[in-house]
Formats: structure tokens, sequence, C-alpha cells
């Protein structure tokens, strides 16, 4: 039995001369697995898509942080 949580590092960001633009993904890295939502893990795919299908999928967000157009979001699953 593995005890060990999944793990999910987004860094993204957001089209400064726009606000209302998607954040996008600059880079994602994960620990253990991200099924079913490893194929929206990559650059430059929304960060919202990718963010819900986490939270869908027994992930939780333990950390966000904003930094102006940039981000970083962890997201934890336990198993």
């Amino acid at each position: 039995m593995n005890n060990q949580p999944d793990i999910v590092f987004i860094i993204w960001e957001r089209n400064a001369d726009d606000r209302r633009a998607p954040r996008r993904i600059v880079q994602a890295t994960v620990f253990g697995s991200a099924n079913p939502c490893r194929n929206l893990l990559d650059r430059n795919d929304r960060f919202s898509r990718a963010q819900r299908c986490l939270l869908e999928n027994g992930f939780v967000r333990e950390f966000q942080e904003v930094f102006g157009n940039f981000g970083v979001s962890v997201f934890v699953r336990r198993s």
C-alpha cells in the first residue's frame, strides 16, 4: 500500500496586457500521479481546467501565492 501523497506544483501566468485573459500554465511538476488530469498540465494549458480536474479527482489546493501576473499553486491528494 502506497501511503505517499500525490503532489502537483503549478506555476501559472496571466497576460499582463489583458486582465480577462485566462491563466496559463508555465510549468507543472508532479510527484506521484496526477491521473486522470496529467494531460491538462502541459505548458500553455489553461490553469482553470487543470485546477478543476484536480479538485474533482480528490486533490486539495494546499497553497496558492500570487505575485502580480504570476502564481504558484500546490495540490495534494492523500491516499
